[in-house]
């Protein structure tokens, strides 16, 4: 069996944060001429391939590279660990919540850090 530990994954829709907090440089996800954009305020942080928020296109991906099983992170980036503490926990929440319910619809994606840090916070 072929693990990965090291996967990261996004949800393929976001808040803009930002606008809703009303401060900060959240990271929020564009879609923009067949381009996934990672957005720090308005401009692009990143640009990012559609493997890190759809499921087929990950899969495609295992099955290329023969890997069975993968464990989920998200991105560091968004873990938001300078915001005020409530809506660090609003974002942890949403990110959580999304990520738990896409991977759980694939058998070959372990969402480990998911279940625990639900158990946490919810």
């Amino acid at each position: 069996m072929k693990i990965d530990i090291h996967t990261h994954i996004m949800p393929e829709k976001m808040p803009n944060w930002t606008n809703k907090f009303g401060y900060g440089e959240f990271i929020h996800l564009e879609h923009r001429n067949c381009q996934a954009c990672m957005m720090k305020a308005d401009k692009v942080f990143r640009v990012v391939e559609e493997n890190c928020f759809k499921e087929e296109a990950r899969l495609k991906d295992m099955d290329e590279t023969e890997v069975d099983v993968q464990v989920l992170s998200t991105i560091p980036v968004l873990f938001n660990y300078w915001a005020k503490a409530a809506d660090g926990l609003e974002t942890s929440r949403f990110l959580m919540i999304i990520l738990q319910k896409r991977s759980a619809a694939s058998l070959n994606v372990l969402p480990v850090w998911v279940r625990c840090l639900c158990r946490i916070l919810t």
